[in-house]
């Protein structure tokens, strides 16, 4: 697959060093608005259950749910909702998998914000023409994937996106090799297919302050405006994020391999769609940028 070279537009998207000291892995100051000490959430499920369920509610249950201030409830979706469109739903999680095609990506994470960088929805989309293959279709790469591509809906960037270095033993950490160990003569060490406690100080970090309005379901009436304190805007519109770069919008950051993994779109009304890309190892990036030399 080609990856076309896009010059960055936005150079306040920061992600994380190699190996940080402290945590700052903020996915662009993204966040969900509150205004209560917890954030409610609603992650609905679209998914192939049979293949998907035991690691999509690991990533909801036991990954994200109690780290900082989120508070998950995973259900399926409602009934008739497009497992191929995935189409996000105002206020709360969408994750779905479906067969996308042979696009070059594993999984991709769409959030939709307010002019504020306040999170109104967001989606996850897993690629099962790719973990339908032996390559991918190993818990390693699907605990890794879930896990992360719901990280990012919170909010979370990665720590490091180096793909050929030791692993941090955290599943916003780009790897060759999730399930850590030895591959190809290289140590990986630890397994990547979980959060660590930078991500617990990381979300600590974004979500230090409450608001004046919610953008999470559970306490959100968009229609009304509370005397005395200031509105949200109107949420974003809201529709399918779409499967390739065409429907992403402009590409503002390169993975460790030079591939574009970000991806921004303007809406009409002032808002954004963001969408970040979790490419199979084999898709080629500029040469220049390539990381290492420890591939499968």
């Amino acid at each position: 697959m080609k990856i076309s070279k896009r010059v960055a537009l936005v150079a306040c998207v920061a992600f994380g060093a190699t190996a940080p000291a402290s945590a700052n892995h903020s996915w662009g100051g993204y966040h969900w608005a509150r205004s209560t000490s917890t954030l409610p959430l609603t992650v609905n499920k679209a998914i192939n259950a049979g293949v998907w369920g035991t690691y999509v509610d690991t990533a909801i249950n036991t990954d994200w749910n109690n780290r900082s201030v989120l508070r998950l409830t995973g259900r399926n979706a409602p009934a008739g909702t497009s497992t191929k469109k995935c189409s996000p739903i105002s206020g709360q999680l969408l994750v779905c998998s479906n067969t996308y095609g042979q696009r070059g990506w594993l999984g991709i994470a769409t959030i939709w914000a307010d002019g504020s960088s306040h999170i109104t929805a967001a989606t996850t989309k897993l690629n099962d023409s790719y973990f339908n293959s032996a390559a991918y279709n190993k818990p390693a790469w699907r605990r890794l994937v879930a896990c992360q591509e719901i990280g990012h809906d919170f909010g979370l960037a990665h720590q490091d996106e180096t793909f050929g270095n030791a692993n941090l033993g955290s599943c916003m950490d780009y790897t060759n090799a999730p399930a850590g160990g030895v591959l190809s003569g290289f140590n990986y060490g630890a397994s990547n297919e979980h959060p660590n406690s930078h991500d617990t100080a990381q979300l600590n970090t974004i979500y230090n302050h409450t608001d004046s309005y919610s953008t999470n379901s559970a306490s959100t009436n968009f229609a009304i405006r509370q005397p005395g304190r200031r509105s949200p805007p109107t949420p974003p519109g809201l529709t399918d994020p779409g499967d390739s770069e065409a429907e992403w919008g402009t590409a503002v950051h390169h993975d460790g391999k030079g591939r574009p993994d970000q991806f921004v779109r303007p809406l009409a009304n002032g808002g954004q769609m963001i969408t970040h890309v979790f490419w199979a190892l084999e898709v080629k990036g500029t040469k220049a940028h390539e990381d290492d030399g420890h591939t499968h």
